[in-house]
């Protein structure tokens, strides 16, 4: 799952109304069953990292050190190992082997639709 994608979910999470440290934890756990599922990933570990706090960023303008914030962060911090350990795999789920590698089109298409779902997320969230 491209890191993109576990930054929706777990902002997602955020905005079900728990508080920012435990949606930062569900965040983090929601990463495992995300990677269990056949998925492909982006070929380039950079270009999903850039991506990624480009998305968190977004989050961090939009709404604040906010549980959506919080949950997005905890989702992505997972791949964290890709991008600093080269090849080390700790956390359970990436240790497998997901598919063939998506092209960066798709990797900003996910990025469009994650930050359009959180503007609407947030619309809802403050009402």
């Amino acid at each position: 799952m491209t890191t993109i994608a576990h930054t929706a979910v777990g902002g997602m999470i955020g905005g079900l109304g728990f508080g920012s440290p435990v949606s930062f934890l569900l965040g983090v756990a929601s990463h495992l069953p995300l990677d269990l599922v056949p998925h492909w990933d982006i070929k380039r570990v950079w270009i999903d990292t850039v991506l990624t706090i480009g998305c968190l960023g977004v989050l961090l303008i939009l709404f604040g050190s906010s549980p959506i914030f919080w949950g997005a962060a905890g989702a992505a911090l997972p791949d964290a190992e890709h991008l600093l350990l080269r090849g080390r795999k700790l956390f359970p789920g990436h240790g497998r082997t997901h598919g063939r590698a998506l092209p960066i089109r798709f990797a900003l298409w996910q990025l469009l639709i994650v930050v359009v779902f959180c503007v609407w997320l947030g619309a809802e969230w403050t009402r």
